[in-house]
């Protein structure tokens, strides 16, 4: 038996400024791409070959250029093609997040699910795992024969859902029955940062979930928060409840609308995660805590959620600040191609003039020493830990004590091998600024405090303050109903 395997991920935020070409995603085909994708070993347990097609890493970006997702669909839907007669099921990685420029529909996931079943037909076996942070409907949610989020935000569950999904398609597969996902929409639109599976209502969300889950005629039950950096029509949060046979379908439906009432009778306990403040408060906030190390995150300049990180915006309040109280800051990192270009150039310990920021309106000019040089790792969690997706280098401001990581590659220090690359570690510092809005759990290990500041930006967290004019209304928290 033979399963061939893909992966595309990407979150488009279409509120930012830079567009997702190809050369912004990681592309890995054969061995390298098994490599990089988790649940495989439990195919090889169950004596299932695996076909790999490709993998395709855009991270969380801008919108998708045409160009670059139709190159990642066509290598896909060839590599299907050119083993559809050897093959006995799909095995895929949607995150639900994309955003396609000219593109029908826009969503790069639920064009796929479409070419993919005029290839194969209605009823060819495929199992898709997926970001709770992604758009469903329930066209994309049919066409599929398993359909699973992770559970936990931040998503410490990746390896265990991979896992989970491949031993259903594995015992699928070898005992075939007819079987449909059930979806229904949800109609709240809250980003991930007030939709933490360690607060409520997450968390009772989550065990209900598994209640649902240990009854014998249910298969799988999923919670999808959604992604709100996007004006579609999949927007908003949904439920889907897959039956262990199609002829408990009504079972699955009632548990689908049970799941979706107790969300929307427990809608306004979403909240924010941990200590969220508006900007002014929250550097108060840090500046006056004296008991440790605190990180803030940069929640409007989120990497994580498609912003550039190239915003100097807590940068410059905390130059406008008169007394530091012998407070070590560092800011990790600001992105900026052209000057980091420069600076690679330049030898460690020299004295150099730059004018920071890739923004117009931000620009800056900053006296400072070079202190190292490095190479940028992306988020293990979005991918292989070992991938190198750009370079990085650590600047020490003049007259003030604060140390700026420019890079040319956006992303977000959420894990501390990324700072030790540098050799530099989040406890050297009183205060670290990060470009995320949660804060990720390697760094709230170490943190003795953390803030998340509300500031401006590509990822300003009062989504409902942003305009949206293509999805489901009425729509919470935009609404009240």
């Amino acid at each position: 038996m033979k399963v061939l395997v893909g992966f595309f991920n990407a979150e488009s935020n279409t509120f930012s400024e830079k567009n997702c070409t190809l050369d912004d995603f990681v592309i890995k085909e054969s061995q390298e791409m098994q490599n990089s994708m988790q649940g495989l070993d439990v195919f090889r347990k169950n004596n299932i070959d695996i076909i790999p097609s490709i993998y395709a890493n855009g991270y969380a970006q801008g919108m998708i250029d045409f160009e670059a997702f139709d190159y990642i669909e066509k290598k896909l839907l060839n590599s299907i093609k050119e083993n559809i007669d050897r093959i006995d099921g799909i095995y895929l990685f949607l995150h639900g997040g994309s955003y396609v420029k000219d593109l029908v529909g826009n969503s790069g996931e639920h064009h796929l699910i479409d070419k993919i079943r005029e290839i194969v037909g209605p009823y060819f076996p495929i199992a898709v795992v997926m970001d709770p942070h992604g758009n469903i409907s329930k066209d994309f949610i049919e066409k599929c024969t398993l359909v699973r989020c992770y559970r936990e935000s931040p998503h410490t569950d990746i390896d265990e859902t991979y896992n989970h999904v491949a031993e259903l398609f594995s015992e699928f597969l070898n005992n075939r029955k007819d079987i449909t996902p059930t979806y229904l929409k949800i109609p709240i639109m809250l980003g991930g940062e007030r939709s933490s599976s360690k607060d409520e209502p997450l968390k009772s969300i989550n065990v209900l979930l598994d209640e649902i889950e240990s009854n014998e005629r249910i298969l799988s039950a999923s919670y999808h928060i959604g992604f709100v950096r996007q004006d579609n029509y999949t927007c908003g949060a949904g439920v889907v409840v897959i039956p262990s046979d199609n002829k408990y379908r009504n079972d699955a439906l009632k548990k689908a609308q049970e799941i979706k009432n107790y969300v929307l009778d427990n809608k306004e306990k979403f909240h924010f995660t941990g200590n969220a403040k508006l900007p002014e408060e929250a550097l108060k906030e840090a500046m006056d805590y004296h008991k440790g190390v605190v990180i803030v995150s940069d929640s409007g300049d989120n990497t994580t959620a498609g912003a550039p990180g190239n915003s100097l915006f807590m940068l410059k309040q905390l130059l406008d600040i008169k007394n530091y109280h012998h407070k070590k800051i560092l800011i990790s990192a600001i992105t900026d191609i052209s000057n980091t270009e420069y600076l690679l150039n330049q030898d460690v310990g020299k004295v150099i003039h730059i004018n920071l920021g890739e923004r117009k309106e931000d620009k800056l000019n900053v006296s400072a020493t070079i202190l190292k040089k490095g190479k940028l790792k992306c988020l293990s969690i979005f991918g292989s830990a070992e991938d190198i997706v750009g370079e990085v280098v650590l600047l020490k401001l003049d007259k003030v004590d604060i140390t700026l990581i420019v890079s040319n590659h956006f992303t977000s220090f959420a894990e501390i091998n990324q700072f030790t690359e540098l050799g530099i570690h989040p406890r050297d510092y009183d205060i670290v600024i990060v470009k995320q809005g949660y804060i990720f759990p390697e760094l709230e290990e170490v943190a003795d405090h953390t803030i998340m500041s509300l500031t401006p930006g590509d990822t300003y967290q009062l989504t409902e303050n942003l305009e949206y004019k293509r999805i489901y209304r009425p729509m919470y928290p935009i609404d009240q109903f």
